[in-house]
């Protein structure tokens, strides 16, 4: 993702429900497995759990099993209902994979049965950006710059 910092194309101001893009598999197959969101929350470039900035939602969690109800934050999840989180924040079964990150994984993976449309989560500056990935791959990623040294980031995006 530091690339995506740098090379990033400045969209413009996004509003809180306002649609940034679409769930996609961009990156397969080196850097995706299906489609899905990854949606990650950076606080001064450092990873942060996600479900600290997510309102409270019961979800389908496919990870921990059966329905959950996760966040603490006040912003709005990027998905409509329902939400399956495929995937936690954190040491996960499947965590060992990212060395880049030591061995976590750094956000939330989720799927909506209802939509595909990402929706800004709180409002600030959207950026778009394409980032090679797992040889050919091209990995297409969206980010909101909320101000403050938080970024939220859209992984994987039509």
């Amino acid at each position: 993702l530091e690339r995506a910092l740098v090379d990033a194309v400045k969209v413009g101001p996004v509003n809180k429900g306002d649609p940034v893009a679409l769930v996609g598999n961009s990156g397969y197959p080196g850097c995706s497995t299906g489609p899905h969101l990854h949606f990650e929350i950076r606080k001064n470039n450092s990873w942060t759990d996600p479900a600290g900035y997510l309102s409270s939602k019961n979800v389908i969690d496919e990870q921990g099993g059966g329905n959950r109800n996760i966040g603490s934050g006040s912003w709005d999840w990027p998905l409509a209902d329902t939400i399956r989180l495929t995937q936690h924040f954190g040491k996960t079964p499947y965590s060992w994979r990212y060395a880049y990150s030591g061995g976590i994984h750094t956000g939330f993976d989720m799927v909506s049965t209802s939509s595909e449309v990402v929706r800004a989560p709180k409002e600030g500056t959207l950026y778009s950006s394409s980032q090679p990935c797992g040889g050919s791959s091209i990995i297409k990623i969206k980010y909101i710059d909320h101000g403050d040294g938080v970024l939220s980031f859209y992984l994987h995006v039509q």
